[in-house]
């Protein structure tokens, strides 16, 4: 596998006498190995000394983590529509193996107008969520936080989503009979209004803790803690939620050239707000991506993302209704330790999902 490909080439230990570092690391040699790193690094890095014996062994038991070369193709993306921000649904994060932080901006469009029964929807708005993650590798673990920044309004892609729909003969779900760039999310049920929020803003998103346990094949077991420190009245999270999942990477053909993940989970929920009675506490979820390496440092793929139905005791599809979202995009490798996402997502399972959402990410280490 050439190292160069979608991963971090481990250049640097080699200088300090810690030889080539596999792509998959050889459980025989780890003992070995470690103590030729511990070596050279201890000439290279002479004024660390100072700061103990523990300092330089927890460094080299750092640089035994996976690196991004054997990471497969995922797009961190799933559904941010605004009913679904208080549910713990995870990003796919089987290509953050071995980085230490990501920044993604996620910009999402979404319109319903829905009537069943005596409910009635109007769900119409745009969303930018700006998201910080850290990572840090303790022994056998990958410890995360994320913190979420969520700007809302009416936006601008209005017009161009229409557009969108045309050329690729999608419907439009009513789009065209609201004024465009507007912000409003209305929900009545029996002639009572449940909300009716037209404020728009800056606000905190749910805070997000994850863990990772991952052997060498790619085999990950993920926890996620959701912290509701969103505005649940303000449709902007405001769920404490946890979530469990399995996630296995592959890598396929001779050259590797094809590589993806797929993962299942359940995710469980405590809501608030003016949904909390009609919200699902246990969701299932999951996902599967496949991409090709157009060359060594950039792959182009897809990937399909679904949970179950968010709410229950309704008869609107936008609230019961099962989610599926279909992203593709690209991840280029810029150098050995900053790589970027690319993506595009659209709702395959329609009303429940959003419609259109913009994904831009980096990931470095």
């Amino acid at each position: 596998m050439d190292a160069s490909r979608g991963g971090y080439p481990p250049g640097n230990l080699e200088k300090a006498g810690c030889g080539p570092v596999p792509p998959w690391p050889t459980p025989g040699k780890a003992a070995g190995e470690r103590a030729q790193c511990g070596l050279g690094l201890q000439r290279m890095l002479t004024p660390m000394r100072l700061l103990g014996p523990g300092f330089l062994a927890l460094l080299c038991g750092f640089s035994a983590a996976p690196a991004l070369a054997t990471a497969p193709f995922v797009l961190p993306v799933f559904n941010q529509g605004a009913l679904a921000r208080m549910h713990a649904l995870p990003s796919p994060d089987a290509a953050s193996v071995g980085s230490d932080g990501r920044l993604q901006l996620d910009w999402t469009t979404e319109f319903l107008l829905e009537q069943a029964g005596n409910e009635t929807a109007l769900f119409d708005g745009e969303a930018l969520r700006l998201a910080y993650r850290q990572q840090w590798r303790w022994a056998q673990w990958q410890l995360s936080a994320e913190l979420p920044l969520l700007v809302t309004g009416g936006g601008v892609l209005d017009a161009g989503i229409e557009q969108w729909h045309d050329w690729f003969n999608l419907p439009n779900g009513g789009r065209e009979q609201r004024p465009r760039d507007q912000y409003q999310y209305r929900y009545t049920r029996g002639g009572a209004t449940v909300f009716d929020v037209t404020t728009s803003g800056a606000a905190l998103g749910d805070v997000r803790l994850g863990a990772a346990n991952c052997s060498e094949e790619l085999r990950c077991l993920r926890l996620m803690l959701q912290l509701p420190t969103g505005d649940a009245d303000q449709l902007e999270g405001g769920g404490l939620g946890a979530a469990v999942w399995y996630e296995q990477g592959f890598r396929l053909g001779e050259l590797e050239r094809w590589s993806g993940a797929w993962a299942a989970g359940i995710s469980a929920t405590r809501a608030d707000g003016p949904l909390q009675d009609q919200a699902e506490t246990a969701v299932p979820f999951g996902w599967v991506s496949l991409a090709y390496g157009l060359t060594e440092r950039l792959d182009a793929g897809v990937q399909f993302y679904a949970h179950g139905p968010l709410y229950t005791d309704s008869n609107l599809d936008g609230l019961s209704r099962a989610g599926g979202q279909l992203g593709f995009g690209f991840a280029y490798q810029s150098s050995e330790h900053l790589r970027w996402t690319l993506a595009l997502q659209e709702d395959v399972i329609t009303r429940s999902s959003p419609d259109f959402s913009i994904h831009f990410g980096m990931e470095w280490r």
